[in-house]
């Protein structure tokens, strides 16, 4: 009889172990769920650094000439179109100085650097696929990084009509739009 509640004692023992150990597989659920992640960044663009151009007094015989250096700087984007307006009130592709009764025409040049080549610009045409040099909010810590060149040929400012006149004037826009 020993044996007999021995043995159901170890059986007791023996079932209640299994049913410890496997009843948590038996019973257990799960579930899932997941989140996309995403990092943006809002387009800004900033355009400083634009000084007045004033052009004095050219040289007898030669271009009258001037290069403005200024800041284009931005985040959200990597390339960006600029293009360039006169303010000359006619809606054409030249730009123009006027005193008010005599105008002369003018040539601008567009280097996305400080020290290379000019493109040639038509007045109110983007020049599209420019990179942008410096990945910033904004200009207050980054340096001139761009400039644009104005070239007023010599034919068209050395005669006595213009010569007779004082002061020749336009607004150049500039327009740096992200792509």
């Amino acid at each position: 009889m020993k044996n007999k509640s021995f043995n159901s004692i170890l059986l007791r023992g023996t079932i209640a172990c299994l049913t410890f150990v496997v009843s948590p597989i038996i019973f257990a659920v799960t579930d899932a769920t997941s989140a996309d992640i995403s990092l943006q960044f809002t387009e800004v663009i900033d355009v400083a650094n634009v000084g007045n151009v004033q052009i004095q007094d050219p040289g007898t015989g030669t271009n009258a000439t001037a290069i403005e250096d200024f800041c284009v700087a931005g985040t959200g984007f990597s390339t960006f179109e600029i293009s360039f307006e006169s303010d000359d009130g006619n809606n054409d592709t030249v730009f123009e100085l006027t005193d008010g009764t005599n105008n002369v025409d003018y040539a601008v040049g567009f280097d996305n650097s400080t020290g290379g080549a000019f493109t040639n610009v038509t007045e109110g045409t983007p020049i599209i696929g420019q990179t942008l040099n410096d990945i910033a909010a904004d200009c207050t810590s980054v340096a001139d990084n761009a400039r644009f060149q104005i070239t007023i040929l010599n034919a068209d400012w050395e005669n006595a009509t213009i010569l007779s006149g004082s002061n020749y004037t336009d607004v150049l826009t500039i327009t740096v739009t992200s792509l």
